[in-house]
């Protein structure tokens, strides 16, 4: 029984299945785009009191 079960890891680990070894999420391309439709994230407060200080100077 541990012969067995040592030729059957060591035979998975040396010849693993090709579903495992070609798997690509990204599709063909190989880019993965989010489109994040206009969602407001919000700033952390340093960069929101940058933001509104850079808003005053432009008007």
């Amino acid at each position: 029984m541990n012969n067995f079960l040592i030729v059957a890891l060591t035979t998975s680990l040396l010849f693993p299945s090709p579903s495992q070894s070609d798997t690509n999420h990204f599709g063909a391309g190989g880019v993965f785009e989010l489109d994040l439709c206009n969602i407001k994230i919000p700033l952390p407060p340093k960069q929101e009191r940058e933001q509104k200080l850079l808003e005053e100077q432009l008007m």
